[in-house]
């Protein structure tokens, strides 16, 4: 087995902290509008966002956040005397820090030219779906790019006549 450590870990840091960190950094950065939100249903956090992408075009940005992998990393690696609710919690604070920390280091390499903003959150650029949840670019674009779809429909062949992607046989 690896031995996978996590950062942050034991964080101090409320969740609330955290999301006033992120929202005071996106503000900087030049978002519109921030939210959070938590989906009592499936246990997910969600971060949205929006961004003006040019002058007359502003995108909505969708992060959902699961925390399952971070729960049972400190379930697995953390004090014997926590208990669910305190480990949740714990959870909590752990993800929403790694999510300022993501969003930190990203804004950092569009700021100073690295790469642009499309590229780093293109795939999490959302829409609101009827029934009035949101779908990420990302979420509609991954089955078809599993399946190899997208190749065929979007991008030009190459000169051999087969597209980027390959399957492993």
């Amino acid at each position: 087995m690896i031995d996978k450590p996590l950062k942050s870990w034991d964080t101090r840091v409320s969740i609330s902290k955290s999301q006033e960190d992120i929202r005071n950094l996106l503000a900087r950065f030049g978002a519109k509008k921030v939210s959070f939100e938590d989906d009592f249903e499936s246990g997910s956090q969600m971060l949205r966002f929006e961004y003006p992408l040019k002058d007359d075009l502003i995108v909505p940005v969708h992060f959902s956040i699961a925390i399952k992998g971070i729960f049972d990393w400190l379930d697995e690696n953390g004090r014997q005397s926590w208990n669910n609710e305190y480990l949740e919690k714990q959870a909590k604070k752990v993800s929403w820090r790694h999510i300022f920390d993501w969003v930190k280091a990203n804004i950092n390499l569009v700021e100073y030219g690295l790469i642009p903003f499309e590229n780093i959150f293109l795939s999490y650029f959302s829409h609101v779906l009827p029934d009035g949840t949101y779908k990420s670019l990302g979420e509609t674009i991954l089955p078809q790019l599993y399946s190899g779809e997208i190749f065929n429909k979007i991008l030009p062949k190459n000169t051999k006549g087969t597209s980027g992607a390959k399957r492993k046989n």
